[in-house]
């Protein structure tokens, strides 16, 4: 079901303000952040609250400047990210048309996120870049091109 921006961000609420217990590096450039308690999920552990940062570009700023992109070498990206346990997430915005997403951790740390291309941000069959898994096995998932919803989740606990 799609949801309207303002419900999206609504989502996020029971986060703000609290630290991720986990912040990797995954599959190439994928981020995940664990929030919430831990529950075994298959031969992973994962948070009650698990966001996926998943098929886009992203670049984390600090406070000074640009920290590390979707593109660094992966052992300075797992470095950096991994320093995120230690900042809550102060703050989520979706852009307009959902073409970008910044994660706020902290006054410090800023994720933002973007469709790889101008064509996926137009494209109707662009796939998810972030995904929310959430209790009670919902997901909220944002694509590119305004497209933000909420459904089951099909993973497993």
């Amino acid at each position: 079901m799609r949801v309207t921006r303002g419900a999206a961000l609504r989502c996020f609420d029971p986060l703000i303000g609290k630290k991720p217990w986990r912040a990797s590096l995954g599959w190439g450039s994928f981020l995940t952040f664990e929030f919430g308690q831990r529950v075994r999920a298959g031969e992973f552990w994962h948070g009650t609250w698990h966001l996926w940062v998943y098929m886009c570009s992203w670049r984390l700023d600090g406070p000074r400047s640009l920290l590390v992109t979707s593109e660094s070498p992966r052992g300075l990206i797992r470095r950096v990210v991994s320093r995120l346990t230690a900042h809550r997430l102060t703050g989520v915005d979706v852009g307009s048309r959902a073409s970008c997403t910044a994660f706020e951790f902290g006054r410090q740390f800023c994720l933002k996120c973007t469709p790889f291309s101008k064509e996926e941000e137009s494209s109707q069959d662009a796939a998810e870049y972030w995904m929310l898994f959430m209790p009670r096995h919902m997901v909220l998932t944002a694509r590119p091109n305004c497209r933000i919803s909420i459904h089951r989740s099909d993973r497993a606990e």
